[in-house]
């Protein structure tokens, strides 16, 4: 299996314990400027287009104008604590340290973890990173999928209505040995993480986390 992994998702308990609360707490950047972010390396590949603000293709990020702090309001720990997975950014995870630890386990010195810290009242109560990918590559399987990839790669879904058939599948052999990586032709799965860390992930027991397997051949 290939997983997809998201953040910031409230299990069916975190609901019930913190109903409202969670729905009424608000995040804010304090410091860095996103907009002005940068990737290192905007040279354009065979895959799907690399603008440089991107930060979800696969390639590292420039240390310039980088958040490092985000103020949570209005609630302290006592009353709502932190998740450990969240999102960031529209499409980005901030991941705790446990997460940080396994992924730098398996797969040692390839992916940007930035760290921010979370504020509350003032006060540092946590340390969370800016998980970026730092693989880009090729990993859809050019058999298996349905509809089949495009003649460029690419994979779309069938209409909406006639997608009960559709499959997404991704190539063992083309994952290889890497953990997390970002699929060139397939940018709606921007951060896909592989089989031995997904089920390893599991087993620590985050909060905010939602994986999503898809099939290997």
């Amino acid at each position: 299996m290939a997983y997809f992994i998201a953040g910031g998702v409230q299990s069916e308990e975190y609901k019930k314990k913190y109903e409202g609360e969670f729905e009424d707490s608000l995040f804010t950047i304090l410091d860095g400027d996103y907009r002005k972010l940068r990737v290192a390396d905007p040279i354009q590949d065979d895959g799907c287009i690399i603008r440089e603000t991107s930060h979800n293709v696969g390639r590292p990020m420039l240390p310039d104008n980088m958040p490092t702090k985000m103020k949570r309001e209005p609630h302290s720990l006592a009353k709502l604590p932190l998740l450990d997975i969240m999102s960031f950014l529209g499409t980005g995870l901030l991941v705790c340290e446990r997460f940080k630890d396994l992924l730098e386990e398996l797969e040692p010195s390839v992916h940007q973890f930035w760290p921010i810290e979370i504020l509350i009242n003032d006060e540092v109560v946590a340390l969370r990173y800016w998980f970026i990918a730092c693989n880009r590559i090729s990993t859809l399987s050019q058999t298996h999928c349905f509809p089949p990839v495009d003649p460029f790669g690419v994979w779309k879904p069938s209409p909406l209505g006639e997608r009960e058939n559709d499959r997404l599948v991704f190539s063992t052999e083309a994952i290889g040995f890497h953990h997390a990586w970002v699929d060139k032709f397939q940018p709606q799965s921007n951060r896909l993480f592989s089989n031995t860390f997904g089920d390893r992930l599991k087993e620590l027991n985050l909060t905010g986390l939602k994986m999503h397997q898809f099939d290997e051949a």
